[in-house]
């Protein structure tokens, strides 16, 4: 954050992400309300259509109030002028602002085309913050990555609708972005594949060009990216497709949010498998502009365990992975395009690392706050290209985990350049249905444009300090106030899928005396933690009521944490006030810029949601009797009454929480979500929180 003064009024300039070098004199310059914008013909040559220069034309306008008009480089009197110098580097750019004979001059020159670009994003910024007022000075900046990605899934349960998908593309671009992926297992219309994506809200191969045109017309790769491995939960489900994985037997078992994220991976000694994802690759590639192409290949979690076993055991799984994913590239390379793949599966197999290193980008990916440097050194030692490839963390919560987010980001970042990545890939997933607003994901982002522009070695003060004043408007504190939120979190979203999950059938999933999802349970002994804490394993319980029992019996001291109905509240308060700010800044409902109402329906959505799951988690310690006096003394801390007041709120807050959904996403797997909290709040109302059925 720079400060800027005039006529006495100092003024605080928010830029993100921060430029390499701000040098402000001292002093501004007014820019008339008409005025010329000047584009050279160097810049003419790179961008026929004037993409950039209209780009700003229409900022200024909307910004500035400022009614502009473009010239080429012969006019003498253009205030602003764009150019770009050949000898500078890539993405680089100089933005000058002076005041002159005849009154002010703005100069921006990019190395490139994509720096000039940058140039006037920053110019935009600035006329955010300012208005016509820009600073006399010299901003001089280049990334610190080539590549800056996002990754958002589509695939978990949410599908953005296009209008919502080009204003995320918006404000990438907005923050010097420069590709992105969409993870797609089932979610587009593939040929012969409907039972996959029906009822998915399927993208279709026009949107899919539509979108690739909007992107590249900002200055961003859209980089097509399908499963072709791991993760082929709908696919192998279908009546054709069924025998091409490992355990055909599963196909009919009913779904599962946890299911879907653990199991169901190709059999690569199928040549069936092969063949389709070749027809499906050479189906979806040519939609794209890219030259690049995203197989995925991560987590194949059923690999060598099912129909390829006797094969794995003669060849080991790393080599079997390898010969897999070498078919799939020569059949990208054949065609012109460069594979990419997630890198989880190679750094597990020296084998597969040694021979996929010289093969495509690999994808590194890697989420946790603490995540040491280990892996990221040995690919770079392997000599394959790659990208360091954090998260958002937004997934499977109704609150981001800002504080992972930005520990996993800037470590990332810093790794990645010390071991000279390419790129930064930030991720966005929606396991478990996507219940996460994509909006919750815009702090994440941030961080992450800060760190593919800057690195790692960022402050997390001044980041947020400039998100709040680009993203919210000036509201200072937004984004601190919202980091508090998630940890107010006891009884979270996968705690509710697992324990409606427990239960193997779902027309018994009030019986206690019900079948017990036996993978699931094996499952939630994991994310539970049962062996390090000595408890009875959630596997072996005779039946669904015991399973859940033993489910809660684990996590009940987190159920139990304290003080968090307090947090809840006055972490709403906070957040209410700044959201009533944001709606003076920008004047009503802007439901693709996340600006005024949307943005405040889907946080005080969170904080509702959070708290009432949380209470929701106490009713069934409560019904299960587990530490009753802890729970009863909790339940009393919190004011609360009968279980059943619980469950009527719940219905009525997914009610609110479908609303704001159909405004920015199709139907999808909304249903799906209903079942979980409809399950869960008529568990309440059948315990009514004070013992088991």
């Amino acid at each position: 954050m720079t400060s800027v003064t005039d006529g006495g009024r100092a003024v605080d300039i928010a830029l993100l992400p921060e430029p390499k070098s701000v040098c402000f004199a001292g002093g501004t310059v007014l820019l008339p309300v008409h005025g010329l914008v000047a584009q050279t013909d160097a810049v003419a040559a790179v961008d026929k259509d004037s993409l950039v220069a209209r780009t700003l034309l229409r900022v200024l306008e909307e910004r500035a109030g400022l009614v502009w008009d473009l010239r080429r480089s012969d006019a003498t009197d253009c205030l602003i002028d764009l150019g770009i110098d050949a000898e500078a580097a890539q993405q680089s750019y100089v933005l000058a602002v002076s005041e002159g004979d005849d009154g002010p001059m703005v100069r921006i020159t990019g190395g490139d085309l994509d720096g000039l670009r940058y140039g006037v994003a920053t110019l935009a910024q600035l006329l955010g913050t300012v208005g016509a007022a820009l600073p006399v000075g010299v901003i001089e900046d280049a990334p610190a990555f080539p590549v800056r990605g996002y990754y958002l899934d589509l695939t978990r349960g949410r599908v953005p609708d296009l209008t919502h998908l080009k204003a995320w593309v918006d404000r990438l671009a907005a923050c010097k972005y420069n590709q992105l992926h969409l993870y797609v297992e089932h979610v587009f219309a593939f040929r012969g594949l409907a039972q996959a994506w029906r009822g998915s809200g399927a993208l279709s191969a026009d949107e899919i060009m539509e979108l690739d045109g909007y992107c590249a017309d900002r200055g961003i790769e859209l980089v097509p990216s399908i499963s072709t491995f791991g993760h082929q939960y709908m696919t192998l489900r279908t009546d054709a497709y069924r025998d091409l994985g490992e355990f055909p037997e599963d196909a009919d078992r009913p779904f599962s949010f946890v299911e879907r994220m653990e199991h169901h991976t190709f059999n690569p000694l199928e040549p069936g498998a092969l063949g389709l994802v070749e027809r499906m690759i050479d189906e979806y590639a040519p939609l794209f502009r890219s030259r690049r192409f995203n197989l995925c290949a991560d987590e194949t979690f059923d690999l060598g365990r099912g129909r390829s076993r006797a094969k794995t055991g003669e060849i080991g799984v790393g080599t079997l992975y390898a010969d897999y994913l070498e078919s799939l590239c020569e059949h990208l390379v054949d065609k012109g395009l460069q594979p990419m793949m997630w890198a989880d599966i190679a750094v597990n197999h020296p084998e597969a690392l040694g021979r996929l290193a010289g093969r495509g980008i690999l994808l590194n990916w890697q989420y946790e706050p603490d995540v040491t440097e280990d892996r990221t050194a040995q690919i770079a030692e392997s000599g394959a290209t790659q990208y360091v490839c954090p998260a958002v963390h937004c997934w499977n919560s109704l609150a981001p985990r800002l504080d992972d987010a930005w520990e996993n980001i800037t470590r990332m970042a810093r790794y990645g350049l010390t071991n000279h990545a390419e790129g930064l890939l930030i991720t966005d997933w929606g396991d478990f249905g996507h219940i996460n607003d994509l909006l919750m994901s815009v702090p994440g982002m941030c961080y992450g444009a800060q760190c593919g522009w800057n690195g790692g070695d960022v402050d997390r003060d001044a980041t947020e300090r400039a998100i709040d004043r680009i993203m919210y408007g000036g509201t200072d504190g937004f984004v601190h106030d919202l980091a508090a939120l998630e940890p107010c979190t006891t009884f979270g979203w996968p705690d509710a899928v697992r324990y409606v999950e427990l239960a193997a059938v779902a027309s018994r999933r009030h019986d206690a005396n019900g079948p017990l999802n036996v993978d699931l349970a094996v499952s939630s002994d994991y994310w539970a933690a049962t062996a390090d804490q000595g408890a009875a394993r959630i596997a072996d319980a005779a039946d669904a009521g015991e399973g859940r029992r033993r489910y809660l019996d684990a996590i009940a001291d987190r159920v139990l944490g304290t003080g968090r109905c307090d947090a809840i509240a006055e972490t709403g308060r906070r957040l209410s006030v700044d959201l009533a700010a944001m709606h003076g800044a920008f004047g009503g409902d802007d439901s693709t810029s996340g600006h005024g109402f949307g943005l405040a329906r889907t946080v005080m959505l969170a904080v509702e949601g959070i708290r009432l799951f949380d209470l929701a988690g106490l009713y069934l310690l409560a019904a299960y009797g587990i530490r009753a006096d802890e729970t009863v003394r909790a339940l009393a801390e919190a004011g609360c009454g009968d279980a059943s007041e619980t469950a009527e709120a719940l219905d009525c807050w997914f009610e609110a929480y479908a609303r704001r959904w159909r405004e920015t996403s199709h139907e999808a797997e909304l249903r799906r979500i209903a079942d979980v909290v409809w399950t869960l709040a008529d568990a309440l109302r059948k315990h009514g929180g004070l013992a088991p059925a």
